[in-house]
């Protein structure tokens, strides 16, 4: 790797790697899952040797690339009731995040997926409107409603 992709490395991971980890998080649960995506899609990024000046949105390009990973690692799950053996210890010490992603995730559990993840996206990725659109391949109304209609759904969930 040339110093130029060096220094594009560089750059985007300083820009996005925490808004990508956030992103992973919440839709893995296991901190330590998050960070491995996170890192095998950059990895796999500049290990193509592709110029990246011809994407037009990097970090909407970014945010897909970690979305496709995390449906990937959900399929790829051996034991889905449960993180493997390997990283369990390793997540009773990060008790906070965890908690916090199950109180997210129960919430969200109870309104339709497509609503939950725009939520999930606006609320948590901090990402506009426009952006969800164009990551989820809808159009902009879509988003706005599902969020809408989301929102109204989670007033009346039970806490």
């Amino acid at each position: 790797m040339n110093g130029k992709r060096l220094d594009e490395l560089e750059r985007v991971i300083v820009l996005y790697q925490d808004m990508l980890f956030r992103f992973a998080f919440f839709r893995t649960g296991s901190r330590a899952d998050a960070e491995d995506i996170v890192q095998e899609v950059f990895l796999k990024m500049f290990d193509s040797g592709r110029d990246l000046s011809h994407v037009c949105n990097l970090k909407s390009y970014l945010y897909r690339c970690v979305a496709n990973a995390c449906a990937d690692w959900r399929k790829g799950r051996c034991d889905v009731g449960g993180l493997p053996a390997d990283r369990a210890a390793e997540e009773e010490t990060d008790g906070a995040w965890k908690e916090e992603y199950e109180r997210i995730d129960r919430l969200l559990a109870g309104i339709p997926c497509e609503q939950a993840e725009v939520i999930r996206m606006r609320c948590i990725d901090g990402l506009g409107f426009g952006e969800i659109a164009d990551m989820l391949g809808i159009p902009l109304p879509t988003a706005k409603s599902r969020f809408r209609y989301g929102i109204e759904k989670l007033r009346t969930v039970k806490k």
